[in-house]
C-alpha cells in the first residue's frame, strides 16, 4: 500500500496542478481542504467583466439569477442565486477566498464596480495587468499585492492625461498604450515615464512630432533617456511618411547601426542621435515576426560611443 505524501509533497502537487482542476478535486476531498487554503495558487490567466470572468480556459457567464460555467466546448448552468453580486461573490469564494496566496500571470480587469459591491479580502501577485480605464485600473489595483509592483507588463486605453500621473502607469516595466484618442500624448506627457518601454499600439496615425520634439528636448538639456518607444503599425506607408520626418529633423545623425541586430526594413534610413557623452538614441524601422509581421518604429535609448 503505498505511503501518503508527506505536507511539503502535497503542497508541490498541489501548487503545480492547472487551477481549474483543483478547486473541483479539493470540492470533493474534505481531507484536502483542510490544506488548500494554504497552498498557493497559480493561474496562467484570469479576466472579469461584467457578465463574465475567465479562469485559465473556464469561462464563467453570470447573470441576475443564474451563473454558466463553459470549459473545452462543453457547458452547464446553475441557478437560485439572488442577484449578480451574489452570484459573483459566491464564485469568488469557491476559487479563491481565504488563499493564502494566488498568482497570476496576466490579469484582464475590465470591472469597475467590485469594491462598491461586494466585500471581498483578495489580493492577486500579478506579472501582466491588462484594464482599460482609469476606473478599471483603479479597481484592479485594490486587489493586487504591492510585492506585484512594479508590474512586468500594462497595458491601458489612455483617454485622459491624468492616468499618466498614477504610479502604477509611469513604473510599470513596459507600458502598452491602446491609442484611441489624439491629443493624450504630449511631450509633457512622455517626459513623466520612467518605464523601460513604451509600446504605441495606434488605431490611427501617431503624431511622431512629439516624440521629435522629445528627442530635441533631450539633446538641448542632455538629459539621459531611460525609455525606449516603439510605435507599431501594419501601414508600411505611415511608417514611409513618418521617417521622412525623422530625415528631416534629424538627417544629419545618420548611421548604419552597424552591430544592431533587429530586422531592419530595407530602404529605410536609421539614425544614431547624440544626448550627451553617455548616452546616444537609436532611430529605425524594423519588423516584428512575433507580432504578425506588423512593422515598428523604434526609438532607443543606448550608451554613448
Amino acid at each position: 500500500m503505498p505511503l501518503p505524501l508527506s505536507y511539503p509533497g502535497l503542497k508541490c502537487v498541489l501548487e503545480n496542478l492547472e487551477a481549474v482542476k483543483r478547486a473541483h478535486i479539493i470540492g470533493r476531498s474534505p481531507g484536502l481542504q483542510k490544506v488548500d487554503k494554504l497552498i498557493p495558487l497559480c493561474l496562467k490567466d484570469f479576466s472579469i467583466y461584467s457578465n463574465q470572468m475567465e479562469i485559465n480556459n473556464l469561462r464563467i457567464y453570470y447573470g441576475r439569477d443564474e451563473v454558466e460555467f463553459e470549459m473545452n466546448g462543453k457547458a452547464f448552468s446553475r441557478k437560485g442565486f439572488a442577484s449578480r453580486q451574489d452570484t459573483i461573490k459566491k464564485v469568488f469564494n469557491f476559487y479563491f477566498c481565504e488563499r493564502s496566496t494566488i498568482h497570476v500571470d496576466k490579469v484582464d480587469w475590465g470591472e469597475s464596480s467590485l469594491p462598491d459591491a461586494l466585500a471581498l479580502d483578495i489580493k492577486f501577485r500579478v506579472n501582466i495587468l491588462i484594464s482599460s480605464f482609469r476606473r478599471q485600473l483603479e479597481t484592479a489595483i485594490s486587489f493586487i499585492d504591492v510585492s506585484s509592483f512594479p508590474l512586468k507588463m500594462l497595458v491601458i486605453i489612455p483617454t485622459n492625461p491624468s492616468i499618466f500621473d498614477m504610479q502604477v502607469v509611469k513604473f510599470a516595466k513596459r507600458l502598452i498604450l491602446l491609442v484611441v484618442v489624439d491629443g493624450i500624448l504630449t511631450v509633457e506627457t512622455l517626459k513623466k515615464l520612467n518605464n523601460k518601454a513604451v509600446i504605441f499600439n495606434y488605431s490611427g496615425y501617431y503624431r511622431v512630432d512629439n516624440m521629435i520634439s522629445l528627442i530635441k528636448y533631450h539633446i538641448e538639456t542632455k538629459k539621459a533617456v531611460e525609455t525606449a518607444f516603439i510605435i507599431s503599425t501594419n501601414n508600411i506607408d505611415y511608417i514611409n511618411e513618418k521617417f521622412s520626418e525623422f530625415e528631416l529633423a534629424f538627417g544629419e545623425f545618420q548611421s548604419d547601426l552597424d552591430g544592431v541586430v533587429e530586422r531592419f526594413i530595407p530602404g529605410f534610413p536609421k539614425f544614431s542621435i547624440p544626448i550627451n557623452n553617455e548616452s546616444r538614441i537609436q532611430v529605425y524601422a524594423s519588423e516584428d515576426p512575433e507580432e504578425g509581421g506588423r512593422w515598428k518604429i523604434v526609438i532607443k535609448p543606448v550608451p554613448g560611443l
